[in-house]
């Protein structure tokens, strides 16, 4: 039997083949039809929405290699891909988004050898969508531990909150009564 190396529940019945990871080089754009890509939204099924490297919408669809090991090509928002155009099939006329294949799926490490080797692209708009996710979800993580409650540090508003509720508890009383108070409920 196999030494449990890795840890985990069940991480002896991955096959072998799928244990290390071949470095058979990162593909880069070298036809035509293929170009540069960001997931925008994953669709559900094997739909993604993305946006190409000028901002223009696709439609992109994963093939099947990509959806069966998804260990090295989880797509989630503002991933970089590789598409490939369908040249061959004209745009639905109720959208105009183009209709692509996903080619290559490219992790963090990728996207700096890709900016690298890759000067003719500019690559700010991944960059900068990239930044925006960054901050929204350091901003969420950041409301989510202060448990949604929002401090106010302006004493008038302590003040004012503290005369309404005293407003509130005044009991309107006659002259002729008298009026008794409970320290306890003070």
């Amino acid at each position: 039997m196999v030494k449990n190396s890795t840890g985990g529940n069940k991480s002896k019945g991955f096959a072998r083949k799928n244990m290390t990871k071949k470095d058979n080089g990162m593909r880069l754009a070298s036809e035509d039809g293929e170009i540069y890509a960001q997931a925008v939204k994953v669709m559900g099924g094997k739909i993604v929405s993305a946006i190409d490297i000028d901002g223009q919408p696709l439609r992109a669809h994963i093939r099947g290699k990509f959806r069966r090991g998804k260990r090295d090509n989880f797509i989630v928002p503002n991933t970089w891909l590789l598409v490939g155009l369908h040249e061959w099939q004209a745009s639905s006329s109720n959208t105009n988004a183009r209709d692509c294949d996903i080619l290559e799926v490219y992790n963090d490490a990728d996207k700096h050898k890709l900016k690298n080797s890759v000067t003719n692209v500019n690559w700010k708009l991944f960059q900068t969508n990239d930044n925006k996710t960054f901050a929204t979800t350091t901003a969420t993580v950041e409301a989510e531990a202060d448990g949604g409650i929002k401090f106010n540090e302006d004493d008038c508003v302590l003040e004012d909150l503290i005369s309404a509720t005293a407003q509130m508890n005044i009991v309107s009383t006659s002259e002729n009564e008298e009026v008794q108070v409970n320290v306890d409920d003070i």
